[in-house]
């Protein structure tokens, strides 16, 4: 897998493209949304369970999801449905956008859907409407009224066991609200031959980014059990989903291929000690597919010196590009993009707001290298997670600054092609979406 960050010539290159030049040609603040990196990240994984599965030669299937939560941008959720077996929804809305992408593509009927999160009546409804009309969908039971509402409808609908991790471990319990306890799981186990419900999956969500092997095998030991019991009960479960958590790849040296080996000679190994078939197997990625796609550009306006370093401001607001960072304390990838051959200076980065929140800085270090210049500009690398959801596309955002201008990057046939998909937001745009007259 290539690394998307590349030095050269004292400028910061971006899957191949010149950042200081899409910030000088389209102007700051400015999103850049690279298609073919959603494309490449789906292929490349999918590549490296091929190898993978010839190496050990492991019988099964993989099948790739998109999880939509990640970004709902319509070209990013068409990308990556263009090149995924399928798609992972985690609401009745999602699903109807699924649907609304299955019925733009009628040759990609056959492809998976699963559908995860808390499911209400209409949701459920919406699930049985689609299986109904023959698409091929999967609704992994969650909560047990799930279960008893789809066993009173009498429908024949494929369903999934979701794990309660948790649940499992001794004595450490981490934080995890998802998924049915021992107890339920074992009643459904013992339930479900009396309905029209079809058992076909085993799932839990392995979360985390940076791959712990320990860790993993543990999680994935203690919820393979459930399939090796329910598949010696039913011979129509066929899928184990591990969910997420797939390693992001942006430092570009992992190893996915032994990454996806050492998880099929896994599997392998559990069912040969236990006499049972191997499942197909399921990966749902958000992050994965979608976080490395996208970066946000900004050209320092003003420094202050306050303090110990001196505070470089940017032309936006780092609270608007960072919710991931703000939100749920995950790091991210932030660089100067010109000047890069200039002596450094360290600082600390600020937004253009009256927050004391809206600042960036290596904690560990209590600054931020930049240029000793007067014309610098920063990117942050993989916004493309998230960022949309958790700030409102095209709503009014922290102390009313405009949302980025929009931009995508993709290849058609052989050229690369550069769109402006939404210009730099205006007051005018800002009242209408508050009822102002103006």
């Amino acid at each position: 897998m290539k690394n998307l960050v590349e030095e050269k010539d004292g400028k910061l290159y971006y899957n191949g493209y010149c950042l200081i030049d899409l910030a000088k040609k389209f102007g700051t603040p400015l999103t850049v949304t690279f298609l073919d990196v959603i494309k490449e990240r789906i292929l490349s994984l999918k590549d490296a369970f091929n190898k993978a599965k010839e190496a050990t030669n492991y019988k099964g299937d993989f099948i790739y999801l998109n999880a939509n939560k990640a970004n709902y941008g319509k070209d990013e959720i068409e990308s990556a449905f263009i090149f995924a077996d399928g798609l992972e929804t985690s609401s009745f809305y999602d699903l109807v956008l699924s649907l609304k992408m299955f019925e733009k593509y009628p040759l990609f009927h056959d492809k998976l859907i699963v559908c995860n999160g808390l499911k209400q009546d209409d949701y459920l409804d919406a699930i049985i409407l689609a299986h109904n009309i023959g698409y091929n969908i999967i609704t992994v039971i969650d909560d047990i009224y799930e279960y008893e509402y789809l066993k009173k409808k009498d429908v024949k609908v494929k369903i999934g066991l979701r794990v309660h991790l948790s649940s499992l471990y001794e004595p450490e319990v981490p934080d995890d609200r998802f998924g049915l306890m021992e107890d339920e799981i074992n009643y459904i186990l013992e339930d479900v031959k009396n309905t029209r419900l079809v058992l076909n999956t085993i799932h839990y969500h392995q979360r985390g980014f940076d791959f712990e092997e320990d860790k993993f095998f543990k999680n994935f030991d203690l919820t393979f059990k459930y399939y090796i019991k329910a598949k010696k009960m039913y011979d129509s479960v066929t899928y184990f989903d591990f969910g997420g958590g797939t390693p992001l790849p942006i430092e570009g040296n992992f190893d996915y291929v032994n990454y996806a080996t050492a998880i099929l000679n896994h599997i392998k190994d559990l069912c040969n000690k236990n006499d049972v078939k191997i499942p197909n197997l399921i990966s749902e990625n958000g992050k994965y597919s979608q976080k490395d796609s996208t970066v946000n550009i900004y050209k320092v306006v003003g420094t202050k010196n306050t303090g110990e370093y001196p505070w470089y401001i940017v032309d936006s607001s780092l609270l608007i590009a960072l919710p991931e960072m703000y939100a749920l304390g995950e790091p991210m990838l932030i660089k100067p993009i010109n000047n890069l051959n200039e002596k450094m200076v360290k600082a600390r980065l600020a937004g253009i707001t009256c927050d004391c929140d809206d600042v960036y800085f290596d904690k560990s270090k209590g600054y931020f290298e930049i240029p000793d210049k007067d014309d610098d500009y920063i990117a942050l690398l993989g916004t493309g997670s998230y960022q949309n959801s958790m700030n409102g596309k095209g709503g009014v955002h922290h102390c009313m600054l405009p949302e980025e201008k929009d931009v995508i990057i993709y290849n058609k046939n052989g050229v690369d092609l550069v769109k402006v998909r939404k210009e730099l937001q205006t007051i005018e745009d800002i009242y209408n979406i508050l009822n102002i007259k103006h």
